[in-house]
């Protein structure tokens, strides 16, 4: 399922938001701010948004710790996204979780998993909740090449394929796992191969848009129609670190820079240039973006810091 103009036009400003967030982000860890468990996703806008975008808001997904595109595509407002980053009062877990740990029950994000790679199995239980409910809820399972490398997600397939559960399973093929590249891990660089003949395995091009949104909008409606669980594989490019400190020294410079030929803002800015998008119009939404993370920011920073005796009022020990 293709998406219609005014659909690019919503998933462009969110990729956008997260871009200039993450931009921002570097400017303030490069002043010496530090910023809690901070992942830039710089690069895989496409992806995140892409795959999220679709959905219904009843949905659920299993986020990744890398970029927000994720969380703002779901619905999740970018001041509550600060605040949990900064570990403040009013966020999603009141600061006491971090951005690891977002969650917003209402609109189908649960959070993550407490120990990393076992958010597997936590899928699974989301999808056969729905399932026994008779809801038409589909459960979209975000994962990188270190998470995928573990035996647990073998034994979540299985259970998907024994269940016919509505599960949608995105690997998030961004080139490493830290310092691995994801050759090193899988053979080929595939994440998928040797899920072929076991369950359905789409491959798309992670940085684009409109291809990710077709193929995760037919997996989706497959899983909901009682189809089972779906492998789908996004290649796309880590453009910055693995996390704030680390340099890098091990991906190559001009790797970077040739990959950054295939970044996703370009490409669907000049999609939507093609389309018959003005650039004044594409200019409005890069300010409206940098406005809108300008003031999340400025908020979490001035908000106070998250305790255990503030939460008291949501938090039952």
């Amino acid at each position: 399922m293709q998406p219609t103009i005014h659909e690019i036009l919503d998933a462009y400003e969110t990729m956008v938001t997260s871009r200039v967030f993450d931009e921002a982000c570097g400017d303030l860890l490069s002043a010496g701010t530090v910023l809690p468990h901070y992942h830039s996703g710089i690069g895989q806008e496409a992806l995140m948004v892409g795959a999220v975008a679709p959905l219904r808001p009843t949905d659920q997904i299993i986020y990744t710790h890398r970029g927000y595109g994720h969380l703002l595509a779901k619905g999740i407002d970018l001041a509550s996204i600060c605040l949990d980053l900064l570990m403040k009062q009013g966020g999603t877990n009141h600061g006491l979780g971090g951005v690891m740990h977002v969650n917003r029950p209402e609109v189908g994000v649960h959070g993550r998993e407490g120990v990393f790679g076992t958010r597997f199995g936590i899928a699974v239980g989301l999808a056969l909740a729905s399932a026994l409910r008779h809801a038409t809820d589909v459960t979209v399972c975000f994962y990188g090449e270190a998470a995928g490398a573990r035996g647990a997600l073998y034994e979540a397939l299985n259970m998907c394929k024994l269940w016919q559960l509505p599960v949608v399973f995105v690997a998030e093929n961004n080139g490493w796992s830290f310092t691995s590249r994801t050759e090193w891990l899988f053979p080929s660089g595939s994440m998928t191969d040797v899920w072929n003949g076991f369950v359905p395995v789409q491959v798309v091009d992670g940085n684009d848009l409109a291809e990710v949104w077709d193929g995760v909008s037919d997996a989706v409606e497959r899983a909901r129609a009682g189809g089972g669980p779906q492998v789908l594989e996004a290649k796309t490019y880590r453009l910055d670190p693995h996390i704030w400190w680390d340099e890098a020294k091990y991906q190559p410079a001009e790797e970077i820079e040739r990959r950054r030929e295939f970044d996703p803002i370009v490409r669907t800015r000049g999609a939507l240039l093609n389309l018959g998008t003005s650039e004044h119009e594409l200019d409005a939404i890069r300010e409206r973006a940098a406005a809108t993370v300008e003031a999340a920011l400025g908020a979490a920073f001035a908000a106070p810091a998250a305790s255990w005796e503030s939460s008291n009022e949501w938090v039952t020990l």
